[in-house]
């Protein structure tokens, strides 16, 4: 990587929508370098877009990324199509030209959302920059079609070689409207893009899922906090391989703390530390998500199973504290749960529930294996 450096604040860019960051990556040389985010409050209005071959950092808690006021919801009068640059809504109220606003309806979304720029706004209708959408996809009053102010803080496209790193991401939002937004729209969302690395990063408030890595390879995630976001707090998938999530917490998230979705394989989860999210601890561990080590992680306090590895094949689950888990309801759900499961290694883990009420009542549940499991040596309490 080039060792030019651009520092955010000497850029003269008064009228940005991204507070300069875009502006000072646009100012690196062709090979890449490093951005710099000193101590500061940087508003976006829109994504951050980052290439190949570029480190972005920032000065910990003193350098802080913030999102506009929430605008959620804002139904569509008119059936549109992915790519139309004309869009019919209800009303624009909160919205401004140059914010990046997310469409969809019932039937489409995630891949199949649109993502746009408002250039103009009329009395009845937006006029729309698309940033990625396709005309195949079609959204209808019919379905409730609607926008909303949603958008990653940090979008990676088919990159490489990309560092973020020592920031503070906060989306404002301290009580959710809804309990599920699309992970297109997590703070950090990469695409395909290999060799990812992301450190000390504290994302709070969002309204999305906090990093998301999928598809591509060798991403590493370590030493970050997810709080209170609309999701799930890390969520790698779309048949992401080789990636490592280490000593990372998530607590307070509206769903899974941490969650495996599709393809994910020979990735490591280790030391992070889960507590009080909405859904699982570590949630989707399931075929066809294989050859994964979960090891040595804290899910305590969380709504659902602390461990969910349901049909999982193949993976290693060792020396996990699973405690107080099934706090959305009394009994329902597991310390670890296994069911349909083949080709695992599950041993030394400890499954207790210590409150007065206890919640966490099935330990660890084994049930209908579909071939052959090692399950050994788990402390289980109560038993």
């Amino acid at each position: 990587m080039s060792q030019a450096v651009v520092n955010v604040k000497s850029i003269q860019a008064p009228v940005s929508a991204t507070a300069g960051i875009q502006e000072a990556i646009a100012a690196l040389p062709p090979e890449g370098g490093t951005v710099y985010l000193p101590p500061g409050q940087y508003a976006l209005r829109r994504s951050v877009e980052l290439p190949s071959n570029i480190r972005l950092r920032g000065e910990g808690c003193a350098t802080v990324l913030t999102r506009p006021a929430a605008v959620e919801e804002v139904r569509v009068t008119q059936p549109t199509d992915g790519a139309r640059t004309t869009l019919y809504t209800v009303h624009a109220d909160g919205l401004c030209p140059g914010d990046q606003i997310y469409l969809r309806d019932d039937l489409s979304g995630g891949w199949h959302a649109t993502h746009a720029i408002i250039n103009r706004i009329a009395s009845d209708h937006l006029e729309l920059e698309i940033l990625r959408g396709e005309a195949q996809h079609e959204f209808s009053p019919d379905r409730q079609a609607r926008i909303s102010n949603w958008f990653p803080c940090f979008w990676l496209r088919g990159v490489r070689d990309v560092t973020i790193e020592n920031m503070v991401i906060d989306g404002g939002i301290t009580t959710h409207s809804v309990r599920k937004c699309d992970f297109v729209v997590a703070a950090v969302h990469a695409h395909k893009s290999a060799n990812i690395r992301i450190r000390d990063l504290s994302i709070r408030n969002w309204p999305g899922d906090g990093i998301g890595l999928q598809g591509g390879s060798g991403g590493w995630v370590t030493g970050c906090l997810v709080e209170n976001c609309a999701g799930h707090g890390y969520h790698p998938g779309t048949g992401i391989t080789q990636s490592t999530w280490t000593d990372n917490m998530a607590q307070r998230n509206t769903r899974d703390g941490f969650f495996f979705c599709l393809r994910v394989t020979h990735s490591t989860v280790r030391g992070n530390i889960l507590v009080g999210n909405g859904g699982h601890g570590i949630g989707g561990l399931s075929d066809p998500d294989q050859y994964n080590t979960v090891i040595g992680n804290v899910c305590a306090d969380n709504g659902m199973h602390g461990i969910d590895a349901d049909k999982a094949i193949g993976n290693t689950i060792q020396g996990n504290i699973c405690r107080n888990n099934s706090r959305s309801v009394a009994g329902r759900f597991a310390g670890i749960y296994l069911a349909g499961h083949r080709n695992n290694i599950v041993t030394g883990n400890v499954c207790v529930d210590d409150q007065p009420l206890p919640t966490q009542l099935q330990p660890l549940a084994d049930l209908q294996p579909a071939g052959a499991n090692i399950i050994r040596d788990n402390l289980c309490l109560p038993d």
